[in-house]
């Protein structure tokens, strides 16, 4: 697969615009003091006025150089999920030349749990069905937060970059050593979720196979691994769904809201 400008700037336009969505019930929370250079650890909080208990902390996508937790499928799926009864805290991360590379952005969405764990008791949710939801770049924090973190319920991963072993082209060489400070292909193999250890929390991933940016076998590979571990595992394929099939309206987008709604609910 050749990642090129080309190809991240499509991805750039397709989550901006307009969307309907709720505005969040406490915007532009602080989750953690300020960490040095880069952008501020921001969270937006979607508490619905009927919690059912279960929470979810939301990863916005971007290639871990761009995007925030405004952004379009962000607020969208936020939205749908505080509608149906379950809490949201999306959050900003450090991004590559804003602060951070792959161990601040995870840092930082390891010390977004642990917020929402400490809040979630006085806001009425239940600090035990936290799970973590991630687009993308998301996704592979989601997936990698879990790993280290026994407390989160549930992780959910959308058209997430597990591995890097399809990259080809100026950029996708590019990004793996400003990500993870390495020139040695083996090193990033080993950081990133298809490779290191896996959580045993339930797992749902959800990805296109008309995915142009990040091929729909990484969510393959990485079901069946975890499956060869005993990890429950729900992995579901949406027939030439593109990458970000949240960011318009589709029948992936909403088959997709459904999943994550009756996935998380289930968090004990």
């Amino acid at each position: 697969m050749n990642l090129t400008y080309r190809s991240l700037l499509h991805a750039v336009a397709s989550i901006r615009g307009t969307v309907e969505a709720i505005e969040p019930t406490a915007p532009a929370v602080r989750y953690r003091a300020t960490t040095g250079r880069g952008r501020p650890q921001l969270a937006d909080c979607y508490v619905p006025r009927a919690p059912i208990g279960a929470s979810v902390v939301l990863v916005h996508g971007g290639a871990f150089v761009f995007g925030s937790r405004r952004m379009k499928p962000v607020r969208f799926v936020a939205s749908q999920l505080c509608n149906a009864g379950i809490a949201v805290c999306a959050i900003d991360y450090r991004l590559i030349f804003r602060g951070g590379r792959l161990a601040e952005a995870l840092d930082d969405v390891s010390a977004a749990v642990a917020f929402w764990q400490e809040r979630s008791v006085w806001l009425g949710l239940d600090p035990a069905r936290i799970s973590v939801a991630g687009f993308s770049a998301g996704a592979t924090l989601a997936m990698l937060a879990a790993s280290r973190d026994p407390s989160i319920a549930r992780v959910v991963g959308c058209f997430g970059l597990y591995d890097v072993d399809h990259l080809r082209g100026r950029v996708a060489e590019l990004l793996p050593r400003l990500l993870l400070r390495s020139p040695h292909r083996p090193h990033w193999e080993e950081r990133l979720p298809a490779r290191a250890s896996h959580s045993p929390a339930p797992t749902l991933l959800l990805h296109g196979t008309g995915d142009g940016v990040v091929p729909v076998d990484q969510s393959r590979r990485l079901a069946a691994a975890r499956e060869e571990h005993g990890f429950p595992t729900r992995l579901v394929i949406y027939p030439d769904a593109p990458h970000g099939f949240f960011n318009v309206p589709s029948a992936a987008r909403d088959e997709g809201v459904r999943e994550i709604i009756e996935f998380v609910r289930l968090a004990r």
